[in-house]
């Protein structure tokens, strides 16, 4: 017997192929997935005309498509389409405003923040969706993005917004962005930016 025979034949036993083939499989399974947590999506503000809108204003594109377009397509039935960021500037209230500029600048690892509003009202009692936003190092996740129901008073006295009382929509996968492209946010969030 030639040394090292014996091995040759336990790689060629069905066992072991099956052993091998899984371990291939998982390892390319876990290299994939640590793909996926390095993908960073593009996140901008551009001036576009929207759903309700016709003129050009502050519009946040992910990757190159609005946001409310995205999320109509993934949940047709919230009719969330034609949604506007929360262009500070807009928001009717000035304490809501405040609010609103407040936990955007917050340095927090993790918080809520609206990101889109109803056109009509441009308030916090229409529709209101939000993200709960992580700050980890160099990047900014959305890990998940909600329809806000929390009573705007409550919000403003607690000068925050609350996990609660938010109808998380499933199936949205997280988003990942650079500090550099998130800066972007700037336009809509700070007050005549």
């Amino acid at each position: 017997m030639v040394p090292g025979a014996a091995s040759c034949e336990l790689w060629t036993h069905p066992i072991q192929l099956d052993v091998v083939k899984k371990r291939s499989t998982w390892i390319l399974k876990f290299e994939q997935s640590e793909e996926k947590n390095k993908i960073i999506n593009k996140i901008s503000v551009e001036e576009m005309a929207s759903k309700f809108i016709e003129e050009d204003h502050p519009t946040i594109l992910i990757d190159g498509r609005p946001l409310d377009l995205i999320l109509n397509d993934l949940f047709p039935n919230e009719l969330l389409l034609g949604l506007i960021p929360m262009i500070t500037d807009w928001i009717s209230l000035e304490e809501e405003t405040k609010l609103v500029e407040d936990v955007y600048e917050a340095n927090q690892e993790l918080k809520i923040l609206p990101i889109l509003m109803c056109p009509d009202d441009c308030d916090l009692s229409c529709t209101l969706v939000v993200a709960e936003v992580e700050t980890i190092h160099d990047q900014i996740k959305w890990l998940r993005i909600g329809i806000d129901m929390n009573n705007p008073k409550e919000l403003i006295e607690q000068n925050r917004f609350f996990e609660t009382n938010v109808k998380w929509l499933n199936n949205m996968s997280a988003m990942t962005f650079s500090k550099d492209d998130y800066k972007s946010l700037d336009k809509i969030y700070r007050k005549n930016n």
